[in-house]
Parts: structure tokens; sequence; C-alpha cells
């Protein structure tokens, strides 16, 4: 390793520019000197100050950290000009490339020009390469616990399930989304399921978790029934990107009941899991899934239900579908 304990330059790649931001900090907090930070952006014309900063140092001021976000649209001349400036360890200055282009199929998309580079080898070498994904459900759970601790909060484990899977897979709508929280919360140090209404509603809302909670007997099948009464209540506006998210559910649910798991692609472990459901389901239930969803649907755009009307039909009619319920009326209806 170079002196100062530290890495001559560093790649960081995840598509999370949070993420991003709390490694490179966390990474100057580890050093003994009190680095500053300089910040350029490779999607806007790089001035001469970037390419200047890599190479000056200031013997009097303080060491700096040159950070060159969204480095995935460095053209291929940027990238070979960088070589006798990587070629040379400078105390004073430690480059930063952060490539933030989203991961295909759960590999980062590193250009090929950037992986001929002979200094791209050393990093990867030399272990200079930090590589995150970004959020999954798991690193969640561990920032809401962490979260829960600092403030001194509890959360009951029904609520808590739902909550993990409620919160968006962005960091920094994420700390909105918990500040937002603490706020509500005031005084008291115990969450209950109706603060859940406090939170946005998101884009990557998983469904899927509900559904699975449908198909237990615990608590925590009332606080998802809360938390989507209360935002398809609260939002006038959701219902229609609710029923979206459900219709995107209910066509993986059914390829993988049809056994067409090879044009679904996800992580392994979660497409076992959505298969053993799609399977334990059947096609008669998930067909009803797709009734509900057009009966929802054209109720709305025909005037013929409200808004809050759709969601008391979409949330009474998924507890009949996946709850228990429903499974003692299909066998009455079998027995008859």
């Amino acid at each position: 390793m170079p002196q100062n304990n530290r890495p001559g330059f560093t790649f960081c790649i995840c598509p999370d520019g949070h993420l991003i931001k709390e490694y490179i900090h966390s990474q100057l907090r580890g050093q003994e000197e009190n680095w500053q930070v300089r910040t350029f952006w490779a999607d806007e014309e790089l001035p001469d100050a970037y390419w200047q900063a890599l190479t000056w140092t200031n013997l009097l001021g303080r060491p700096t950290a040159v950070i060159l976000r969204r480095a995935e649209n460095f053209k291929a001349e940027d990238w070979k000009k960088l070589h006798p400036i990587l070629g040379r360890f400078r105390a004073g200055i430690w480059p930063f490339f952060c490539l933030e282009k989203e991961w295909d199929r759960g590999k980062p998309p590193i250009s090929a020009v950037l992986q001929r580079q002979a200094y791209w080898k050393v990093a990867e070498n030399k272990g200079w390469v930090w590589r995150l994904a970004g959020l999954d459900r798991k690193g969640i759970q561990q920032r809401v616990e962490r979260w829960a601790d600092k403030h001194g909060i509890h959360i009951p484990q029904d609520v808590r399930s739902v909550l993990v899977y409620a919160l968006p897979l962005d960091a920094a709508a994420l700390a909105n989304e918990l500040d937002k929280l603490e706020l509500f919360l005031t005084e008291r140090k115990t969450m209950q399921a109706d603060d859940l209404q406090v939170l946005s509603f998101q884009p990557d809302l998983d469904i899927f978790a509900f559904i699975r909670a449908l198909q237990g007997k615990g608590q925590e099948v009332s606080v998802w029934r809360t938390l989507l009464r209360n935002q398809l209540g609260s939002n006038a506006d959701m219902v229609m990107p609710f029923l979206a998210l459900l219709l995107r559910e209910a066509r993986i649910l059914w390829q993988l009941q049809v056994g067409e798991g090879n044009k679904v692609w996800m992580p392994g472990s979660v497409k076992a899991e959505k298969s053993k459901m799609a399977v334990r389901l059947g096609p008669q239930r998930l067909s009803r899934l797709w009734t509900m969803i057009l009966e929802a649907e054209s109720g709305i755009k025909s005037g013929d239900l409200s808004q809050s009307q759709a969601q008391e039909l979409i949330v009474s009619r998924m507890m009949q579908i996946f709850g228990p319920e429903g499974r003692g009326q299909r066998a009455e209806g079998r027995e008859g």
C-alpha cells in the first residue's frame, strides 16, 4: 500500500449516489489528516480545474479528495489521459472515480475501454475498487435497526416486517422517510401500525411482501392492510400506480407458474421463493388476481368506483384471494 495506508486512487461502482458519498466520507474519516473534498461531474464539460486538481498539491493546505461523479460518461481519450496522472502517488491528492450507471442483471456495467487501462488492473489487484449494487431489503433492515437504536425507538416485529418492505430502495429517499417518521412520532418511543401512514407511496413498494404475509398467520397481515388502506386512501392518485405494480407482480407469478422462469430475471433466492408461491397459488387463484385488477381499473375509469371504493375493493379482494378465508371459500365451493 502507498504511504498513509490509503489507496493511490479509488473506483466506486454503485448506482446509488448517496451510498457512494457515504462510502467516500467513511474512507476519509479513517485517515489521520483532515481531508477537503472537491467534486466534479463527468456528465458536464469538465473544466481545466479538474485536471489541475489531480496534479497540483497545495503544500501548505489540507489534502484533497478529488471526486469525479458519473464517471461512466468519461470518453475514451479521458481515460487514456489519466495514465501519467495515476502512475504517480501524490500524498495530498486522492482521486475517486464514481461509476453510477444502473447494474445489468446483477453485474456492474464497466466499459471495455476502462477495463483495458493499466491503472484499472492495478486498482483491481490492490483492492482499490469498491462495488455495491445498491440497497436491498437486508440493507434496509440494518439501517432501520441502526436508526431505531440511535433514537431509542421500539418497533414491534410485525410493524418492522412491513416497514422494511415499504421503504424505498434509495438511500437518500430512505433517509427522508425515516426523518418523517421521527418527526411524526414526536416524543413517543414505540412505533405503531398507523404511524406508517406518513410514508410516501413508493414505486418500488414490495407487493410480493404483502402477498407473502397473506399466506401466513402473523400479525403483520393487519399492519400491511393498515398501510395499504392509508397509502391508497390518503393518496387519491395512487390507486392506478398501485394496480400497475400489482399487474407486474401478477405477470411474474404467472410466468413462473407456467414454467417460463427463463424469461424472468431476479436474484436466485427471490426467484425461488416466488416460484414456490406461484405453484402453490395455481392458475385459478392467479386468474382471480387478474380479474380483480381489471375490475378495479375499469371501475375507476368508468366512474363507477371512486378512488376510496377502489382501494377498499383491492385490499378486500387480495385478502380473499391470498388469505386463509379465500382458501376456505374455495373449499366450500368445490364441495357444493
